[in-house]
């Protein structure tokens, strides 16, 4: 949300603290902001609010009443020029959604004119990123961003009957106002004439009844929409608009009375002709709002606080952030104001009061230690103790999607095609993992991989938690490998695990094995620290790899060898090292295996055979080298 000094200045009749202090202030009271940027004269914040209090600080007006409050500072609320009401038609409404609708105010204006905006206006819709277009379309952008209302605006002359709320029907079409066509095939919430439909609900309006230099009279609308239908239309449709994103955090249903007072107001200053008229606010409403009360403790404030606050410093915080509060004994009856619909039980207000005085003025205090020992739970302890095992054992743990192509249990709305169900094994996404780690094994420098993974899987009986264990290297080794970690994790469980073998993988149910073991008397696990300590960026790019075999007369050094072969590879040859080595007939045979590959671009097989030539001539010359 950008917010610009300027605008916020016009709040106080004080002069606000340098906009150095006011990043300050905002960071450690409010929301983080993320950056501040310096435009002429004026300074502009772009402050990040969580969606907890998207419902009354997504404004200028919302974060100037903040920052009144933690400067104990007059806020200056803008009055709404008096309007004389017109004896002019009011619009005809229809809310045939009424669930998805719950208040739809509108106004009729008459004899406007349409024009540039005045300078004040132009220069603070520029300050938050928005280009100037009209005097009424920047009418409804200064009521989104000052108040936080997103409003629309109709040319009645275009609109033909009643404007009604409605699902889309099956065919239907949208041209919205930045020429986007849609389809309307899933029953998209729009408002519409008796023509079909002229804007997307809460989202985004359509060209068809659009405001322009030729409009004359209007229809203000100021409505209520369903959160969720906005979150999901803005979502299926791909338009994501600062209106929608208002909407679907919640907005106080009295916001749009007052929407419709002060852009009135506006349009009065800022687009009149002095004939203009504006008929009576009409009002379809299906919300039955009652005011808010909690009742607070100011001793159970500071207990949660964990400071010492008294009582009438409570209540003077609660009256800096325009709540009025009732002594009733040793508690507070609160009346909550209308805009703030994040408080909703006592905690709320906790948090209110410990973030006017500020966090960082919460002195430190360590937790108390716990009356006895804690105990481990039983399946955090065991399945460690496998990790401790398998890692001593020289394997590394992965963890992989739990979601899949295929399964038992459907997920409602699948992330991606192939993630349509919840994983009915560890081994569908685990072996895939497996295989790819060993495409890659020569990058380690090494002719085999070590893996597992821990994980819960979702077969048909339940959710239950599973091991595998795979190996991929050479095939005479993979049924010892295996064998071992199994035969190891059977010793330290001390009862045997029983499982599946298959593709190089074993899974076996972790919960079954972990029910019959006993409950930890402490905790002994140690897995070990990893070899490496040192970090490298990798290749995106592919790599080669290619074996070096060769005869060299007995004796000779075989790191000597691979030292001259890493030299001549130069940086292209990013790993090598020694794989084989046997004595024949007085020779001594060597095999090394090199890794080529370049962090800028793909190897070509001729770029890689000068090297491995150029290798071949240096091992002859220098240790008589005879390649097999």
């Amino acid at each position: 949300m950008k917010v610009p000094y300027e605008w916020l200045q016009s709040y106080f009749k004080e002069k606000l603290p340098a906009p150095e202090k006011l990043t300050e202030l905002l960071t450690f009271h409010l929301a983080e902001v993320e950056t501040v940027e310096h435009t002429g004269e004026d300074t502009v914040y772009d402050i990040k609010i969580l969606p907890d209090r998207a419902c009354y600080a997504l404004s200028v007006r919302g974060v100037a009443r903040e920052l009144a409050a933690i400067l104990d500072m007059t806020f200056l609320e803008e009055p709404v020029a008096g309007i004389k009401v017109s004896d002019i038609p009011d619009p005809a409404i229809a809310i045939v959604e009424p669930g998805l609708c719950s208040k739809f105010v509108s106004r009729r204006m008459t004899d406007l004119q349409v024009g540039d905006s005045p300078e004040w206006l132009a220069r603070r819709l520029k300050a938050v990123g928005q280009r100037p277009i009209n005097n009424l379309v920047d009418a409804t952008n200064y009521m989104m961003f000052g108040l936080g209302r997103p409003m629309h605006v109709f040319d009645a002359d275009k609109v033909r009957g009643t404007l009604t709320v409605r699902r889309a029907q099956k065919g239907e079409t949208l041209v919205t106002l930045d020429n986007k066509h849609l389809d309307l095939e899933n029953g998209e919430l729009i408002v519409a004439d008796e023509e079909g439909p002229l804007g997307l609900a809460g989202i985004k309006g359509g060209k068809r009844a659009e405001a322009g230099l030729d409009t004359r009279n209007v229809i203000l609308e100021a409505a209520n929409w369903d959160p969720v239908n906005i979150r999901r239309t803005a979502a299926s449709t791909g338009i994501r608009t600062e209106a929608s994103k208002r909407f679907e955090n919640r907005l106080s249903p009295f916001l749009a009375e007052e929407g419709i007072e002060r852009i009135t107001a506006l349009l009065m200053d800022t687009a009149s002709t002095g004939a203009t008229q504006a008929g009576r606010p009409f009002a379809v409403s299906f919300e039955d709002v009652k005011e808010r009360r909690l009742m607070v403790d100011p001793a159970k404030i500071a207990r949660k606080l964990g400071i010492a606050i008294e009582g009438r410093a409570v209540e003077d915080i609660l009256r800096r952030l325009a709540i009025s509060c009732e002594r009733q004994g040793d508690e507070l009856m609160l009346r909550v104001p209308f805009d703030r619909l994040d408080l909703e039980i006592a905690d709320d207000i906790v948090e209110e009061v410990g973030r006017i005085i500020g966090y960082d003025k919460i002195p430190l205090v360590l937790p108390p230690k716990p009356p006895a020992a804690l105990r481990t739970p039983k399946s955090f302890y065991w399945e460690w103790k496998a990790r401790e095992i398998l890692v001593s054992e020289g394997f590394s743990e992965i963890m992989t999607s739990s979601f899949s192509e295929k399964g038992e249990i459907a997920i409602a709305k699948p992330l991606a095609k192939d993630k349509k169900f919840c994983r009915p094994d560890l081994r569908g996404s685990f072996a895939p993992a497996l295989a790819a780690n060993a495409l890659n094994a020569p990058l380690f420098g090494s002719d085999e991989v070590r893996i597992f993974e821990i994980g819960k899987v979702f077969p048909k009986e339940g959710e239950r938690t599973a091991l595998a264990i795979g190996y991929a290297g050479p095939k005479q080794k993979v049924a010892k490998v295996l064998g071992t970690a199994v035969e190891k994790l059977s010793a330290g469980f001390a009862t045997p695990l029983r499982g599946e073998v298959k593709e190089g993988v074993f899974e076996c149910d972790l919960d079954a094995l972990i029910e019959a073991l006993p409950d930890p008397e402490k905790w002994d696990i140690h897995v070990p620290a990893a070899a490496s300590d040192r970090f490298a960026p990798f290749s995106r790019y592919p790599f080669v790899a290619r074996d070096i075999a060769l005869f060299v007369p007995a004796g000779t050094d075989g790191e000597a060898i691979l030292a001259l072969t890493r030299a001549e590879g130069g940086q292209l040859a990013s790993r090598a090292w020694k794989f084989d080595e046997f004595e024949k007939d007085g020779k001594r045979s060597l095999a090394f295996r090199v890794v080529f590959q370049s962090p800028e671009r793909t190897l070509t097989d001729g770029e890689v055979n000068a090297v491995m030539e150029k290798i071949y001539a240096a091992l002859k010359t220098k240790f008589g080298a005879e390649i097999r």
